[in-house]
């Protein structure tokens, strides 16, 4: 069975918010004037369970890796990077040459403080920072023309969220149907100012099992009357 879609889950939601009736009241687009609030919430509401699920479990989410490549030009110190970059894992290799771009440890502004002359730096790059100002790429060295036109690939983690209504989730049935309650607490939160934390638990706890393929815990008990039980929190 296909897994299920970004529409799927806000009608999902929308039913248990008791919003639509069934089948009847379905959407078919994520844009509709008159519930547009109710998509928009519902919307974020999917999104903040699902990160929240994969950064409880340690598990990478999946397509959230991608790699792209930065060519270098003569006189050319910084570079754009993609836009929808989360992390950058370093190093950027050039697989032609077998050279490598290092993270500058103490970041752009050691790097920039080191270097009171910038254009005194040329050359074959050997460290990067991000410069904070305009997140491009930033070389501790001015490439010449003998650099010009190496090509370094970089690889980085990108932002996967849901946000077209064909998008599907990145698991498989069971986990989404343990998810919608979740997911209506998060939604409850935005709309009506209310939150079962209990409740909340319970499902991201039931979907981390079934996510991580882990017998199922002794107890889903909400944070607070964990602590207060003395037992340990099921979804920590």
């Amino acid at each position: 069975m296909a897994n299920k879609t970004l529409l799927n889950g806000i009608n999902d939601l929308l039913v248990k918010a008791k919003l639509i009736q069934g089948d009847s009241g379905s959407l078919t687009t994520l844009t509709d004037s008159p519930r547009q609030v109710w998509i928009d919430s519902a919307k974020q509401a999917w999104n903040e369970v699902v990160e929240e699920l994969y950064s409880a479990t340690g598990k990478p989410m999946p397509q959230e890796l991608a790699e792209n490549t930065i060519t270098l030009v003569t006189n050319t110190r910084a570079y754009t990077l993609q836009s929808d970059l989360v992390i950058l894992h370093w190093p950027f290799i050039d697989e032609t040459n077998g050279q490598y771009i290092y993270e500058y440890e103490g970041g752009y502004l050691d790097l920039v403080s080191v270097q009171p002359v910038p254009s005194d730096y040329t050359g074959l790059p050997l460290y990067g920072a991000i410069r904070p100002t305009d997140s491009y790429l930033y070389l501790d060295r001015i490439p010449s023309s003998t650099e010009n036109g190496l090509v370094y690939k970089y690889r980085y983690d990108k932002d996967v969220s849901l946000s077209l209504a064909t998008d599907t989730f990145p698991f498989g049935n069971s986990v989404y149907r343990a998810l919608v309650e979740a997911a209506h607490e998060k939604f409850n939160i935005h709309t009506r100012r209310e939150f079962i934390s209990g409740v909340y638990d319970a499902a991201m706890g039931r979907a981390a099992r079934l996510l991580t393929q882990k017998p199922q815990r002794t107890s889903y008990l909400s944070v607070g009357t964990v602590t207060e039980s003395g037992i340990d929190n099921p979804f920590e």
